[in-house]
């Protein structure tokens, strides 16, 4: 990993992080891991471990995506669709997701 995709993903984090309100020592304490740790990250001095990215993330209500890449979702945009897929009962999840990999299918190579 460059130092300079480091540093991205440390601006990131200081942003959610201050958007959500959290000094470093309080991200740290809700996360378990040290202040220090936490500025390291955001200096660009240091990544995460998959443990630590996912504890970040939880707290932050981020998707690891944003943090690591940039790429976010637009959470409004989609909360209708949300909404439907959560009234159908948990026992047909592996169907719809089957037929929703077959619609993005569809949608790329028609746009393709």
């Amino acid at each position: 990993m460059t130092d300079a995709i480091k540093a991205q993903i440390g601006r990131r984090l200081r942003e959610k992080r201050e958007q959500a309100g959290y000094t470093r020592e309080k991200l740290g304490e809700l996360c378990s891991l040290s202040p220090r740790f936490i500025a390291n990250v955001e200096f660009g001095d240091s990544t995460f471990s998959l443990d630590s990215l996912m504890a970040v993330c939880r707290v932050l209500s981020c998707n690891s995506d944003y943090l690591l890449f940039g790429n976010s979702v637009d959470g409004a945009a989609w909360s209708e669709t949300v909404s439907k897929l959560q009234q159908i009962d948990i026992k047909y999840q592996p169907s719809v997701d089957k037929v929703l990999q077959g619609l993005i299918e569809t949608i790329i190579t028609a746009e393709g």
